[in-house]
Parts: structure tokens; C-alpha cells; sequence
């Protein structure tokens, strides 16, 4: 995916290089979309707590849109 495919407010999922493209992977991880610039979309998770998520982290982290699925 392209950075403009995303938009403030998406909810999307992380899916990292080592789960090949597996978005049931347990090293993915669900958050909003807080911005974007030419080259990443800034995006905070949520902390996970028990198995779940519990809550959006205070700071967005930037992420290559490649790693990024729309649910």
C-alpha cells in the first residue's frame, strides 16, 4: 500500500517483514492512523495488556505503509 491510501483516523494492523504477510501473526499489532507525511504514516498502537488491546499509546510511531493492512 501507498502512503495516501491512509487517512487520520484508519484503523489499521502492523504486519512485520518476519510474518510474511501472515496478518494472524502474533507480532502484529492493531492501531489509528494519527498522520502521514511523504514517506510514512504515523500510526499509535495500542498497548496490549492481557491479550488485548488496552488502550492507544500517547505517541505515534512512524511505519512503512508496505507493513500496513486495512481490516
Amino acid at each position: 500500500m501507498k502512503v495516501t491510501d491512509f487517512e487520520p483516523g484508519d484503523a489499521v494492523r502492523y504486519v512485520p517483514n518476519h510474518a510474511h504477510g501472515d496478518a494472524t501473526h502474533k507480532d502484529c499489532e492493531n492501531g489509528i492512523v494519527s498522520s502521514r507525511n511523504d514517506k510514512f504514516v504515523f500510526v499509535r498502537y495500542y498497548v496490549r495488556r492481557d491479550g488485548r488491546d488496552a488502550g492507544l499509546q500517547l505517541h505515534a510511531q512512524a511505519t512503512d505503509p508496505c507493513d500496513l493492512r486495512k481490516p
